[in-house]
């Protein structure tokens, strides 16, 4: 836990935050195999940050899919665009915008990522009720947080932590059904969600 955490993540550089993202690799193979994504799917990054996870969703759906990275900050979606520039990956739009209000008639997603993006926001159910919305009904989306119960040892403080109980309750209010809930390590959690 840090002394000098902030929930704006202003406190860290966006070379810090993908070395985070980086930390948290092993849990990006569950949530990909929960969206059971595949070559040439169109998914949502909500939260992409400086991309990390984008560019691996990127390298599953192949060149033929499109990863739609979303973050409200644009220079973290500039650091990820010069990643994209050096590692050729052109299947990852970036789109700078607010996740609440996210709204384009060109998105045209299959399936939605949320992960480590809720104990960051000021609306959170704005979040997951706005991706609910953008998702067509029956598609999958994985929400993925920090666990209050986990030690703490990486990440916001347990009282930044959202609990399972409360994505849930979220969740369902927003329009997904719970399909599954996992417990990925000590720290992390992921719920597997269908559209309603």
């Amino acid at each position: 836990m840090e002394a000098s955490y902030q929930k704006d993540l202003s406190h860290l550089t966006w070379d810090e935050v993908f070395a985070r993202q980086l930390l948290r690799a092993s849990l990006v193979e569950g949530w990909m195999e929960a969206l059971h994504l595949q070559l040439g799917a169109c998914v949502l990054d909500i939260g992409a940050g400086p991309g990390y996870v984008s560019l691996v969703l990127a390298d599953r759906v192949g060149p033929d899919g499109l990863v739609y990275a979303v973050d409200r900050s644009a220079d973290a979606l500039a650091y990820l665009a010069r990643l994209q520039h050096e590692r050729r990956v052109s299947q990852i739009k970036r789109i700078v915008a607010d996740a609440t209000t996210l709204d384009s008639d060109e998105l045209r997603p299959d399936s939605a990522l949320v992960a480590m993006v809720l104990h960051h926001a000021d609306d959170p159910m704005g979040i997951l009720t706005n991706v609910a919305r953008l998702l067509p009904t029956g598609a999958p989306a994985v929400v993925g947080e920090f666990h209050p119960e986990g030690p703490c040892e990486k990440g916001p403080p347990r009282a930044e932590r959202v609990s399972p109980e409360q994505v849930q309750a979220w969740s369902v209010a927003a329009g997904f059904a719970v399909l599954a809930y996992c417990r990925q390590t000590q720290e992390h959690f992921m719920f597997t969600l269908q559209r309603c």
